[in-house]
């Protein structure tokens, strides 16, 4: 339209901000469901990275206008996988739906490896939390592997993959193993 050309003005603002606030008003999705929100938020931090800077990012929960509440990215993460991740009757719920459910899982492995890959705000015990709950977990990790192999083998390369690229230190000694078993067991 009538607009104009201004290189760098994107640059500018980002090394000009402080602050990224994240709303969200729907109860029924979290960060950890679909690439949009880390797209966002996890863009927008490796950005303002690159140009030198490290921005405070704020989720504001507005599900309750009337009780809006402001978290960390951090916080935000880690309580979304304690609440939901690995809650023993989300996992049954996600079971209950076979091929489905178990992409559902591996969706939320490969969205927080994405928040750390972009952001510093996950804590590597939520790697930790993930893999008790859906790899060390004999009927979660068979029913990934009946299910949906092509699910578990993702659950395995990308907690493997955050494990190398150092955003997560297991606390188990024989991770590596696991999650080459359960590779090798998707494949076959």
């Amino acid at each position: 339209g009538d607009g104009s050309e201004a290189p760098g003005a994107f640059a500018l603002r980002v090394v000009n901000t402080d602050i990224l606030v994240h709303s969200s008003d729907d109860p029924g999705r979290d960060l950890l469901e679909g690439a949009e929100d880390v797209a966002f938020v996890g863009g927008f931090a490796a950005a303002a990275k690159m140009l030198g800077r490290a921005v405070d990012l704020v989720m504001l929960d507005v599900t309750d206008p009337q009780r809006p509440r402001a978290r960390s990215l951090a916080a935000t993460l880690a309580r979304i996988v304690r609440a939901r991740a690995v809650n023993p009757r989300f996992i049954a719920g996600q079971m209950r739906h076979g091929p489905r459910g178990a992409a559902e899982l591996a969706e939320t492995v490969d969205r927080l490896a994405d928040f750390a890959e972009t952001t510093d705000a996950v804590a590597g015990e939520l790697f930790d939390l993930l893999h008790e709950a859906y790899v060390t977990d004999p009927a979660v990790r068979g029913f990934l592997l009946r299910e949906n192999p092509q699910a578990a083998a993702a659950i395995a390369e990308r907690l493997d993959a955050a494990r190398q690229r150092g955003f997560w230190h297991p606390r188990r000694n024989d991770v590596d193993a696991g999650l080459a078993a359960l590779r090798a067991e998707a494949a076959s």
